[in-house]
């Protein structure tokens, strides 16, 4: 069985999560493909509903994610850096001093620790 045919079979045992409709219409954009899964954003071709699919080859099936984030934003935060434990304490640091509304409003230079020269 051809790769498409087997997205499309999971897709259409996959319903949207507003309108209940069958999501082997819906329009797909891959953000990321690998041996084992396939992450896609689907469109609803009934109501236009977003989410994020992953079909995996072991059977597991279709698991859909709600987000308001669109393909491009996807794209963009799977290769974002991870957070370390240590930058997650500096926040945790920081909150406790100072409500999170202020540290918004400030223009200060990027908690991000420079690599050395």
């Amino acid at each position: 069985m051809q790769e498409t045919d087997y997205i499309k079979e999971y897709l259409q045992r996959t319903y949207c999560y507003k309108c209940g409709a069958s999501l082997d219409g819906a329009k797909l954009e891959t953000i990321t493909e690998a041996p084992i899964a396939f992450v896609a954003y689907a469109v609803c071709d009934k109501c236009q509903a977003e989410s994020m699919v992953t079909i995996t080859s072991a059977g597991g099936g279709v698991t859909p994610l709600i987000s308001d984030l669109n393909v491009t934003e996807f794209k963009k935060f799977m290769n974002a850096k991870s957070v370390s434990y240590d930058e997650l304490l500096d926040l945790h640091k920081l909150l406790s001093k100072e409500e999170l509304w202020n540290l918004l409003d400030k223009k200060e230079p990027s908690l991000e620790k420079k690599p050395k020269s």
